[in-house]
């Protein structure tokens, strides 16, 4: 089992070593869609939105996908929407017939 510290550790260690990229959410216009600016998905895992409700809609959403058991995109772990990001958390919710769970870290 990872420790809290070990796996915030092994985060800091991906970033500095950019083992996962996150181009996308380090993009000038995805920036202010991501609630903490050390939080961000990797490219290879991260959510992308197709479903648009304006033509200023982009694919990107702070969410990651995550495999269950059997190896597939079980889950998704998002942060909390901003004001500016609830309709892109609607999107997903309707785009990949989610159910949600809530789950507060302070």
């Amino acid at each position: 089992d990872c420790s809290k510290d070990q796996l915030k550790s092994q985060s800091t260690r991906y970033r500095t070593d950019k083992t996962f990229p996150t181009k996308t959410a380090e993009k000038q216009e995805n920036m202010k869609k991501n609630r903490y600016k050390d939080i961000v998905p990797f490219d290879h895992s991260r959510v992308k939105l197709t479903f648009t409700t304006s033509k200023n809609d982009t694919d990107y959403i702070n969410a990651s996908f995550i495999k269950g058991m059997s190896g597939s995109r079980a889950y998704i772990a998002t942060q909390g929407p901003l004001p500016h990001t609830v309709i892109d958390f609607l999107r997903m919710i309707w785009e990949y017939d989610m159910k949600v769970h809530y789950t507060c870290h302070h």
